[in-house]
């Protein structure tokens, strides 16, 4: 598991910069800026270079105190995160100590390497020990003193096992790419970004809606750090549980129906059918397996419940995999483990008892 970026040891700010000549600010800064002076400049980069010496970040994010009675400081900003085209939180803020972060010059866009950003693109930036898999964060303020000292205020997009604990879902729902935008912000230096990371959203209350590529990061939920609150999903099935778009779903063919269905639930649904036909009492806990990011109206191909750990269930006397033929109705795969036979069956809403077609 990536380390989490809780303390201030690991985190991205604090990670020791390196000069690299080549790391510098777009020059389409604010034209309403005025330009430090010589003085100026040389001042604010010596009081950064003796900041970087110290075991802290340099810049730091706070969150304003808000409510009744609450005293708003003239260094706090309120306002929407924006990731693509759609507000996804809102944030409160104050970096500090707000007087150096000020006195840097504002820009629009950074370059590392051969790579430039702008402000609202999403990067991936390296980890604070410099092993592990790249944090993933959204830039939303460039600053810099000179092309050595360049800052950047972002918020991240978490992998969903490094959300907080009471964030965390069980059983787990989320995709082997799914990202969680939140709205906890840092100041990082702009030599820790590692190269740009592309993000789209999936939009999943509209069937329509193309679903996210094989590899493509996505998002589609998101967590508020001030409330504590992880946005709710698309509840389906009848266990009335998220879809997590790396396995199978199955759209009732039902028009009053309608309903879509885990792939998952469909099979352990027979295998509890098979125990019951056997006498057999149903053992909690059964064993199952899932489906690659598909859905049946999606699917090329004959695709099996085995292939890419695709939907499965099975107990000691019986394994149900479904068998979805190109432009052809779902089946279920049903072996008998004792003698090897195989059957196929078709395969019943859950809900409204109709046949699937």
């Amino acid at each position: 598991m990536p380390r989490k970026r809780d303390s201030t040891l690991s985190e991205p700010s604090s990670v020791k910069r390196r000069k690299l000549t080549d790391n510098i600010p777009s020059e389409s800064q604010s034209p309403a800026q005025p330009r430090m002076t010589e003085k100026e400049k040389e001042k604010l980069v010596h009081w950064l270079d003796q900041a970087d010496k110290k075991d802290a970040p340099i810049f730091n994010v706070v969150v304003p105190a808000k409510g009744h009675g609450a005293k708003k400081s003239s260094d706090s900003t309120e306002k929407p995160l924006i990731l693509g085209d759609r507000i996804y939180l809102e944030a409160r803020w104050a970096v500090k100590p707000m007087e150096k972060w000020s006195q840097m010059t504002k820009y629009k866009k950074f370059t590392v390497g051969n790579q430039t950003h702008s402000c609202g693109d999403c990067v991936l930036v390296k980890p604070g020990n410099d092993s592990g898999p790249d944090w993933k964060a959204q830039v939303h303020e460039v600053r810099a003193a000179d092309e050595h000292h360049v800052f950047l205020r972002c918020t991240w997009l978490e992998n969903p096992e490094e959300l907080p604990k009471e964030a965390r879902t069980m059983p787990p729902y989320h995709g082997r790419f799914e990202l969680v935008p939140g709205n906890k912000m840092d100041i990082i230096d702009a030599l820790t970004v590692n190269g740009p990371l592309k993000v789209v959203h999936w939009d999943e209350s509209n069937d329509d809606a193309e679903m996210p590529g094989p590899g493509e990061y996505f998002w589609r939920q998101t967590y508020n750090y001030d409330t504590k609150v992880l946005s709710p999903l698309r509840l389906i099935c009848e266990c009335k549980q998220p879809h997590n778009p790396d396995h199978l779903i199955v759209k009732c063919s039902n028009q009053a129906c309608g309903i879509w269905l885990h792939a998952s639930c469909l099979a352990k649904d027979v295998v509890q059918r098979k125990q019951q036909e056997q006498g057999i009492k149903a053992e909690p806990g059964t064993k199952g397996r899932k489906q690659a990011r598909k859905s049946v109206g999606k699917t090329s191909g004959t695709k099996t419940a085995a292939d890419d750990n695709g939907a499965c269930e099975e107990d000691e006397n019986t394994k149900a995999e479904l068998v979805v033929p190109e432009s052809a109705a779902p089946e279920m795969l049903v072996t008998n483990k004792k003698t090897g036979d195989e059957t196929k069956e078709p395969v019943h809403c859950l809900s409204c008892k109709e046949l699937i077609q």
